[in-house]
């Protein structure tokens, strides 16, 4: 099977890839992985032994938004298909799977092969509204088989191209918990300079427009005078060149005078550190989060979580039982959530308890890998992709 990913770092959806080819091979699966550029997620493949490559696949995102862009854009994909072609041929490949749509190389290369494709839909693209039409209609025409991490992101697409609901399928991401429990207690607060006792919200997560995390200092904004003790991580980096939104968010701390109550570090590694000293995990993302891995991640940590209403998390977070769902763009109501949950040790304790159970009931990493491994098998299989 040929994997072809958007990306080389270790965020969610590459995180899903690398469970994913690790479950494979486990299973006797040959895999080869194709990515963009360098990244920690090549040093990880390796580990597991599943080789991968880099190369230019024409790989979209909103800054190539422009004619000299898309015309790049344009090159760089026709260098890739005729790579990934060769490679199809070459490697015997039966099965291509691109994850995430904004890599369009690996179905056109599987398309002018004839060989059966695998979308693995990770987004829920909002706008701008021609573009999100756009690309339900490749998925729609393109591929075989369109698989979505969530019924939310599911929903989505359809109902920009009726025509996808006779091919798209749900599976749910499930992950291996090693990662979340790896953690020792205080690594995190000795760094941040921030005492044992003093409760800590957390999210994780790339800096950028919607993610959240101006609407997260909003609600430290709020909290700060009432909770003094109060602590605030936002771990994540930014896209290469695209600093802004990080710099308005240093800005804004800085002008609220909040330096050391809120914290912001790049990208780590070890999200087991984190996990383990922070207190309530948030998902402020003011769009529709598709299905997010490191909710998963703080669900296995046993930390309850406080999320928009919308998107995935939907699906993962039962609302007050194992977290709290607040009304989208609502900064006062989350605020209100996360200082309940402050003021309440034992309710917290009872939901991260709730949220590690359902995790095992729903999200483990060998359903994913079954199910998966039954659709390559069915596509695979002479006539399989016409099923």
């Amino acid at each position: 099977m040929l994997f072809v990913h958007a990306g080389a770092e270790l965020y969610g959806a590459d995180r899903i890839l690398l469970e994913l080819a690790e479950g494979l091979r486990q299973r006797g699966h040959a895999l080869q992985v194709v990515l963009p550029g360098p990244g920690p997620l090549h040093e990880e493949l390796a580990r597991i032994g599943v080789p991968s490559q880099r190369r230019n696949l024409g790989v979209l995102r909103r800054r190539y938004f422009n004619l000299r862009g898309l015309l790049n854009r344009g090159c760089r994909l026709l260098s890739a298909v005729r790579y990934l072609r060769r490679l199809i041929r070459e490697q015997h490949i039966a099965v291509v799977h691109s994850n995430t749509t904004a890599v369009f190389a690996g179905v056109l290369a599987a398309r002018l092969s004839g060989v059966p494709h695998v979308w693995h839909v990770h987004e829920i693209t909002t706008r701008p509204l021609w573009f999100a039409r756009a690309v339900a209609a490749c998925v729609a025409r393109l591929s075989q088989r369109a698989v979505f991490v969530s019924e939310a992101t599911r929903e989505h697409m359809c109902r920009l191209n009726e025509g996808l609901r006779a091919k798209a399928l749900v599976i749910h991401n499930g992950i291996d918990t090693t990662r979340a429990l790896a953690g020792q207690p205080g690594v995190l607060r000795r760094e941040c300079g921030w005492e044992a006792g003093a409760p800590v919200v957390g999210m994780i997560g790339r800096i950028n427009w919607w993610k959240g995390q101006t609407s997260l200092l909003e609600c430290a904004v709020q909290l700060a005078p009432r909770h003094p003790a109060l602590r605030f991580l936002m771990v994540g980096g930014t896209y290469e060149g695209d600093n802004r939104v990080r710099d308005e968010l240093l800005a804004g701390i800085e002008r609220h005078r909040l330096q050391g109550v809120v914290v912001v570090q790049d990208f780590r590694p070890d999200i087991g550190n984190v996990l383990a000293d922070i207190d309530i995990f948030v998902l402020p993302s003011t769009e529709p989060d598709p299905f997010p891995t490191v909710v998963l991640e703080a669900m296995a940590a046993g930390k309850p979580i406080v999320a928009y209403r919308h998107g995935g998390v939907c699906e993962m977070v039962e609302d007050g039982v194992s977290g709290l769902l607040c009304t989208p763009g609502a900064p006062a109501e989350m605020a209100a959530a996360l200082a309940r949950l402050v003021a309440a040790p034992e309710l917290r304790q009872r939901m991260g308890q709730a949220g590690q159970q359902r995790l095992q009931a729903l999200f483990t990493r060998e359903v994913f890998i079954d199910r998966f491994a039954a659709l390559y098998r069915q596509l695979a299989t002479p006539g399989g992709a016409a099923a």
